[in-house]
């Protein structure tokens, strides 16, 4: 088959082929052969009985498969590219306008400056605030002591002319934060790494593709399968290492007319983590969020990160209650120097003082006053660029009047368990987000997102050097799942729900209680709400239009069953924790229970029923060994 031929996928959307397509196999009686133009492989499918026994699927191999396009899939992506190794990358937005990277937003880029001979400085390291929340810091030792991507400027400026556009008179770059200890440069634009990678004749990108499940043989991840969302076309990838870099799913958490409360994108739906767990893996840090201070008001742009207007650490100065009170900085017992560096502090203090409704606006909020030139000139880019925006659009003066805000879950935990290399419980299936690497911090940033992606992929070339391919494929599994997917499709019930109103009862669930403050009695009735909602609602789901092209509602239907599952995992794990962690506060539980709960909290799927345990990997690393000058 030629390069180009019978592509279900537009040429925007399939880059490159780059001889990775191998064919298609089309499900007839009991048999699937797959043949190509290079490492071509055989496989039987067995008959399921039902309608996708009709179905066809293409079916493509590469050696490094790698769901994600962002920050920490780019890392990866770019490390492979230098391995010789063939790499497909599956993004399940259209790629060059996905995600974090897609925005082009404000990302502030982090590192710890070298000395002054250009050497590491150990101490920075050893240091580094990220080891203090988390409980897998072996994982997070070796990939900065193998970070090849120390100097941002190097990094992004070669991965495809990274701008740093917003400059001082003197010409040097604005940062956000400027310490002996730690730097971070202002105003990135991503997406330009995007349009780098794509152009390596050994990286394969198709977009817009959904990953459904994990493709296994003998408890061995070899692939996955999935849908093309364009034409509704099945996949299979076959990869003998899959790396799974998609972010953190906030978009369960509370509805506000038009969105979630959360600034992450909707197609973070946690579909490859509850993958996974379905098929074995555990999963930890469910419980943990990360939250940012944005606006709420007007509610068609609430929590909207490139829309509204947010308050970092910095602006603790401005932020006010509703008596006008900017009580952070008023509150004498407020280490006004830990709130800089210490985010969750930061937040328990905002959580803990919104516990008073009479501190509350009239949608739950606090305020920030803007009325001094200082407070504006200390909002970073992507919020301060709103300001006239706001005035233009919707005639409102945030310098004349306050702005009401709260918090929203720009990321979040509930990834699978991963070992001090990446790879999660089921082999060849590796995680750059693995749970215990980011812990109570409750998502990724920037930073540790490219050091670990890149960690990760090299953690899974020497997995490929030991690794034996399967001969034989059994494409039973994935004949299943396709199944599955057209049952969802095609379903037709009495009563049927349209999937938006299913997905907006989970998130309304949610919304009393995945916040920074969690009430037992909220968590208690979300708790039975998504017991009620998995039971009853999501089998009643039904598409009024069941074509398979650019089916929105196809795709919302099929989410829903991950958004359940991370959402009654959220939910249920912050309930067995009964203490106050990470950046939420439970009320009842107000303190950190070090002797009980310094541990991961994992969820397994055990006899079709969801179960906690607490998991203690090893938390204790060795810096005494480490030779500084051959790092």
């Amino acid at each position: 088959m030629g390069k180009n031929e019978n592509m279900y996928i537009s040429r925007r959307g399939f880059l490159k082929s780059g001889g990775l397509a191998l064919g298609t196999a089309v499900l007839a009686g009991n048999t699937a052969a797959l043949t190509g133009c290079s490492g071509s492989t055989s496989g039987t499918a067995g008959t399921n009985g039902n309608s996708a026994a009709s179905q066809s699927y293409s079916v493509y191999e590469t050696d490094i498969l790698i769901i994600g396009g962002g920050i920490g899939a780019l890392s990866a992506g770019f490390e492979a590219t230098k391995s010789g190794r063939k790499v497909t990358m599956v993004d399940k937005g259209p790629f060059r306008a996905s995600g974090a990277t897609g925005m082009n937003w404000d990302v502030q880029y982090g590192f710890m400056p070298a000395n002054a001979d250009g050497s590491l400085n150990p101490v920075l390291y050893q240091h580094d605030s990220v080891l203090q929340n988390i409980v897998n810091k072996k994982a997070q030792q070796n990939a900065m002591l193998s970070d090849p991507n120390r100097s941002i400027f190097q990094y992004y400026m070669n991965k495809g002319g990274e701008c740093f556009p917003h400059r001082n008179a003197d010409g040097s770059d604005v940062m956000a934060v400027d310490t002996p200890y730690f730097k971070m440069g202002a105003g990135g634009f991503p997406r330009h790494a995007q349009d780098e990678i794509s152009k390596s004749p050994l990286m394969t990108v198709h977009d817009r593709t959904m990953i459904t499940d994990v493709l296994m043989s003998n408890g061995q991840c070899i692939g996955a399968v999935g849908v093309a969302l364009p034409t509704g076309k099945f996949v299979v990838y076959r990869a003998n290492a899959v790396i799974l870099s998609a972010g953190g799913c906030g978009w369960f958490n509370g509805w506000v007319t038009v969105a979630a409360k959360s600034m992450n994108v909707p197609d973070n739906t946690s579909d490859v983590e509850m993958a996974a767990y379905r098929r074995g893996a555990r999963v930890g840090d469910a419980e943990y969020g990360s939250y940012e201070l944005h606006s709420i008001q007007p509610t068609g742009i609430a929590y909207g990160f490139n829309a509204g207007i947010g308050a970092e650490p910095d602006a603790s100065a401005y932020i006010v209650d509703a008596k006008r009170v900017p009580f952070l900085m008023a509150d004498p017992t407020v280490d006004k120097s830990r709130v800089f560096w210490d985010r969750n502090y930061f937040k328990k203090l905002l959580a803990t003082h919104m516990m008073d409704p009479s501190n509350l606006g009239p949608n739950g909020g606090l305020y920030l006053d803007l009325s001094s030139p200082a407070a504006v000139a200390g909002l970073r880019i992507s919020y301060a660029r709103s300001i006239s925006l706001w005035k233009e659009n919707f005639g409102i003066d945030v310098t004349k009047e306050l702005v009401e805000f709260n918090f929203e879950m720009g990321e979040h935990g509930g990834a699978p368990v991963i070992d001090d290399t990446m790879m999660t419980d089921i082999p060849g299936l590796f995680c750059s987000r693995g749970a215990g690497v980011y812990g109570t911090e409750g998502g990724v940033n920037e930073y540790t997102n490219r050091r670990m992606g890149s960690y990760t992929l090299r953690s899974a070339l020497k997995y490929l050097e030991t690794v034996k391919a399967p001969t034989t494929i059994d494409f039973t599994q994935a004949e299943n799942e396709i199944a599955r997917l057209v049952e969802i499709r095609t379903r037709r019930v009495a009563g049927g729900l349209r999937p938006h109103l299913v997905r907006q009862r989970i998130q309304k669930a949610c919304g009393t209680c995945m916040s920074a403050v969690r009430t037992t009695a909220n968590l208690q009735a979300a708790s039975a709400e998504l017991a009620r909602i998995r039971k009853e609602d999501l089998p009643h789901q039904v598409l009024t239009d069941t074509s398979t092209t650019y089916s929105t509602e196809w795709k919302m239907a099929i989410e829903n069953y991950n958004l359940i599952d991370i959402a009654e995992m959220s939910v249920n794990a912050t309930l067995t924790r009964t203490e106050s962690r990470g950046a939420h506060i439970r009320p009842e539980y107000p303190t950190q229970d070090d002797v009980n709960w310094k541990c991961m909290l994992t969820a397994k799927l055990v006899n079709g029923k969801m179960t906690f345990s607490k998991y203690t990997p090893p938390d204790t690393i060795s810096w005494d060994s480490v030779t500084w000058e051959n790092v």
